[in-house]
């Protein structure tokens, strides 16, 4: 998948180092439930969790990458965005390093995504969500991408390397249109 500044690529141990950098900082993991990948190995295991895979069809997960200029090869991962969980509904995740923040290219991923989901998966009435209520950008970004909120998880999750270490989840659901 293409948009005018990114490239989704299907998740893939190709890009190993491009994952790690994104998984291993502390401020991109800040409101992960996973928190901070440690070494290479752990982020490893992290791609080979959420890799396309024919028993799990309701699994996708894509690199999210800058579009490299027309006269170059180069191209360097900055994100994650996909559905990790399928079951009891399909969940959306994304994940995208601090060099990528405030430009705009997580609304433009997830937005690309969600269609292409939805195209995907035809029985697939909608798409959920669960973010941190603290955080405000990951909220503005589902919100941009036509997402309502459903419902505050009080407690709904536990990350022990957080202050507070219990966390609120809002429940955010896109319909396919």
């Amino acid at each position: 998948m293409e948009t005018a500044r990114l490239k989704l690529e299907p998740i893939d141990l190709a890009h190993l180092e491009g994952f790690h950098r994104i998984w291993s900082d502390p401020d991109t993991t800040q409101w992960s439930s996973r928190g901070v990948s440690k070494t290479m190995e752990e982020t490893k295991g992290r791609i080979t969790g959420i890799v396309p895979d024919k028993a799990r069809p309701g699994i996708d997960n894509y690199g999210v990458f800058i579009r490299a200029p027309t006269n170059s090869d180069e191209s360097h991962v900055i994100g994650i965005v996909g559905v990790h969980k399928d079951d009891p509904v399909p969940e959306l995740g994304y994940l995208f390093h601090p060099s990528a923040w405030g430009k705009g290219y997580a609304t433009e991923a997830v937005s690309t995504f969600v269609q292409h989901y939805f195209t995907l998966r035809p029985e697939a009435p909608y798409i959920e969500a669960k973010i941190d209520a603290k955080n405000l950008p990951s909220i503005r970004v589902l919100q941009k991408c036509g997402f309502d909120e459903i419902e505050t998880l009080v407690g709904g999750a536990e990350s022990p390397w957080m202050d507070p270490p219990i966390r609120d989840l809002v429940v955010f659901r896109a319909m396919r249109k």
